[in-house]
């Protein structure tokens, strides 16, 4: 969504919103307090399909609810299983220590010492970010691993990588 903001002078500041499907949607908020809403089928559009006036209360009302104060809709099954997902697997980025084990290895020996739960998916070195690695790359120092996995085995493998693990 695209917004602008225009000054309005002697009554106050536009401020447009323009949404994917590229309609307008324009308030109006005056220096008394009042509030125009005004609504276009097309962002090029000179007339508004709909216009609208609100209090400065009403106006709060009307946040209030856009911010999901009173109802918020239900989320489907599909979405509770990534949310609870979510809260369980995580994506951490770590860097090789200098006195790490895993310098000099290779990246299918490290992928046989990680923890279960955890998987490199991708080495950061230098500027570039390697997701499609081959298995025998080598590890260096100030390599940086992004690894997903259960937030203890994450832990294992940061111990790993700052040589205080197995």
């Amino acid at each position: 969504m695209d917004m602008y903001i225009t000054d309005l002078p002697g009554v106050g500041k536009k401020i447009s919103f323009i949404n994917a499907e590229n309609q307008l949607m324009a308030i109006i908020i005056h220096h008394t307090g009042k509030r125009e809403l005004f609504f276009f089928k097309d962002a090029d559009d000179d007339e508004a399909v709909f216009s609208f006036r609100l209090s400065s209360e009403d106006t709060k009302q009307v946040a209030t609810q856009l911010l999901g104060a009173t109802f918020s809709p239900e989320e489907n099954e599909k979405l509770k299983k990534i949310n609870m997902v979510r809260k369980q697997v995580v994506v951490e980025w770590i860097d090789l220590a200098k006195h790490s084990p895993i310098v000099g290895l290779k990246v299918s020996e490290l992928k046989q010492r990680l923890p279960r739960g955890a998987s490199i998916i991708g080495v950061f070195r230098n500027d570039d970010f390697v997701v499609d690695f081959e298995t025998d790359l080598l590890l260096e120092i100030n390599d940086t691993l992004m690894v997903v996995g259960q937030k203890d085995a994450l832990v294992e493998v940061e111990q790993m990588c700052a040589g205080k693990g197995n």
